[in-house]
This record gives structure tokens, sequence and C-alpha cells, in this order.
């Protein structure tokens, strides 16, 4: 009965960090806008944090808790579900007489792999996570920002469909259902970890991963059907690296130091399929059931090899 409840709990929980950080996001840009903030700004900051909200949440409330595990294992799962998952279900979602070479802006993809390198390579050299890395990632992460408000993009007009009524009360109980259903996910997931014996690093790169990359897929197979894979893989550089830059920069900083389980196999995987996403998107993108199957075992493999 335990463990119904917890996963009651857990999914309750679930459910509350992505749908309130959704509207969360939804309601800042839409404060931003009224008060006459350049489209620029509000697509490359309130839309990039959008894409790392859940994970934000999640792993700095785990590292509030002293468990970096958990929030590491989150950041990697989510990036490797966003490089394996998301680009499988992209594949397969396309219609079949899409055949084109897109054109991305690249600072997001380029700065992922500084990012993520700096990240890898620091665990690897020191088999820590270090509060001076914590600094260095967010100070980066701030000058991307910055990089990427100085580039104008076409793509940033007609952020706001439709005007919602009661934005700061929208804003503010989104808000408090983000940060409550982080505070669920966390607890109960640490719960589930200790009754079956699964570390947090785990659990973190397998159920609350996938679970806060749920809004990418769902936004993949709509992009898809629009026939924008660009904004699928610009999702997926942005999210990317807002989880190393923003999301593992501050919850090292809040928690740094050591982690109990070894995560060297995880970040090599994580490493390996972010790049192999900058090279799939660098050419020309169509329908590939072959690839897309083959990705989604892939990714089977790699949550099955982590038990």
């Amino acid at each position: 009965m335990d463990i119904i409840i917890l996963l009651f709990g857990f999914s309750i929980g679930l459910v509350l960090l992505v749908k309130g950080a959704d509207e969360m996001v939804s309601s800042a840009i839409q404060i931003a806008l009224k008060f006459k903030l350049p489209s620029s700004i509000v697509g490359a900051t309130f839309i990039g944090f959008g894409t790392s909200a859940p994970e934000l949440f999640a792993s700095t409330r785990a590292a509030l808790k002293g468990d970096l595990d958990l929030g590491i294992g989150n950041i990697v799962g989510s990036n490797i579900a966003n490089s394996l998952l998301v680009v499988a279900v992209l594949y397969l979602a396309l219609p079949k007489d899409y055949s084109k070479k897109i054109n991305l802006n690249k600072i997001s993809p380029t700065w992922m792999a500084i990012l993520t390198t700096i990240f890898v390579s620091t665990y690897l050299l020191t088999n820590k996570f270090p509060f001076l890395l914590g600094i260095a990632l967010l100070v980066l992460v701030l000058y991307v920002i910055y990089k990427m408000i100085s580039s104008e993009s076409d793509d940033e007009e007609g952020l706001m469909e439709e005007e919602k009524s009661y934005i700061w009360l929208r804003g503010g109980m989104s808000l408090v259902a983000t940060l409550y259903g982080s505070q669920l996910v966390v607890e109960n997931a640490v719960e589930i970890a200790s009754i079956f014996g699964i570390s947090s690093l785990v659990i973190g790169s397998t159920i609350i991963a996938i679970g806060t990359s749920l809004p990418e897929v769902a936004g993949t197979i709509s992009a898809a059907k629009m026939r924008k894979p660009d904004i699928v893989f610009g999702n997926i550089f942005g999210s990317n690296l807002f989880n190393i830059g923003l999301v593992g920069g501050a919850a090292i900083m809040i928690s740094p130091g050591e982690i109990s389980s070894a995560i060297d196999y995880q970040l090599f995987i994580m490493y390996f399929v972010s790049f192999v996403v900058i090279f799939l998107s660098r050419n020309i993108i169509k329908r590939n059931s072959i690839l897309g199957y083959v990705f989604i075992a892939l990714y089977v493999l790699f949550l099955i090899s982590l038990f």
C-alpha cells in the first residue's frame, strides 16, 4: 500500500511540475510583452528557460535536500532523452514527403557542445562537481543568453496567439503548483528509490528525466506535423544547453561536491548523443522510420543498462 501511495504522490507531483512550469512560462511571456520587452529578449530568455523549467525545479529541490545525485541524474537523463527519444519521435512523425536541409542559428548548438564538454571533463578530471564549476556554468549560460538576445530571430514574432486574463494570478498559482509539484516528485522519488534499493542517480536519470522531457516529446509531434523540424532541433539544443548551464550550475552551487554513484558511463552517453544530434541537424532532414526505431531501441537499452 505504501508504494501505491508513493507512486500516486509522485504522479500528482509530476503533473503539477510539468503543467505548472508550462503555465508559469506562458504567463511570464505575457507579462513581459505587457511591459513591452523586446521580442528577442522574450524569445531568448523566457522560452529558453521554459524548456528546462521542470528540470530546474526538480534538480534544485533535490540539491536543497542535499541529494546532488538526483539532481545530476535528472540533468543527464533529460539530455539523453532529448537527444534520443525526442529525435526518434521527430523522424517517425515527419510527413513522408518532407525532405529539406534546415537552417539553424548556430549559437545554441555550439554553446551546448562547449558547456557539455566543460561539465563532463570537470567531473572526469576531479571526480566531483565543484562549486567553481557551478559558478562557471551559470556565468557562461548568462553570456549565451546575451548572445541570443543580440541575435534577432524571425521566429520570435507571434509569440502570443491570444491574450489570457488574470495573468498575474495565473502566474502566481502556476509558480506555487510548480514548487509543490517539484517537492512531491523529489520526496516520493527518494522514498521509492529507498524501498527498491535503487540509487537516486538512477531514479533521476529514468522516471524523473522522462517525466520532465514529456513536454518536448509532445511539442515534437506537433512541430513535425507542421513540417517544422527546425523548431524541434532548436528546442533540443536550447533545452540541453539550459539543463547543463542553468539547472546544473544552480544545483552544483547549492550542493557542490562528490556524488555517491558512478556516472562516467551516463556522461559518456550524454556527450556522444549530443554531438550526434548536432551532426543530424546539419544534414537533410526527412522521415526515417529505421533511424527513429533505432534511436528508441538505443534509449530503451540505455534505461535497462542502468538497473
